[in-house]
């Protein structure tokens, strides 16, 4: 019982969404949302958005309350898009070039009762 979620062409490097993505990876969604709720990066509040996305994905496919079942982040995953290609202009006539970088990001959540090989971090946030 998965479901995804996908945000394709966001104008913020992969390599500032990636470290966002390993802190919440594996981890259970209420505590993500924690996570990424106190970290002050433009980069959270659009990882936030993604996995609100990804929850509700969940509950219309299902139809189970977030309550009664335990949802973890089963995998994320950040890909490099397409970068805009800029000139800034230097001293004595030459031209530096600017990349602006964007990322794919790609959300799959699950719950724990259908996943037989529970990770690390799941078990352990299930004890506290």
């Amino acid at each position: 019982m998965e479901a995804t979620a996908k945000l394709r062409k966001l104008p913020i490097s992969a390599r500032k969404i990636g470290r966002l993505a390993a802190l919440i990876r594996g981890k259970n969604v209420v505590r993500s949302l924690a996570i990424l709720e106190s970290k002050p990066q433009q980069a959270a509040v659009q990882l936030k958005k993604l996995l609100l996305s990804a929850i509700s994905n969940w509950q219309n496919h299902y139809g189970i309350d977030l309550e009664e079942a335990l949802i973890f982040i089963k995998s994320i995953t950040v890909d490099r898009a397409g970068m805009f290609k800029r000139i800034m202009p230097a001293p004595r006539g030459v031209a530096h070039r600017i990349r602006k970088r964007s990322s794919h990001v790609v959300i799959v959540v699950d719950s724990i009762e259908h996943f037989a090989t529970l990770p690390h971090e799941v078990a352990s946030d299930t004890t506290t």
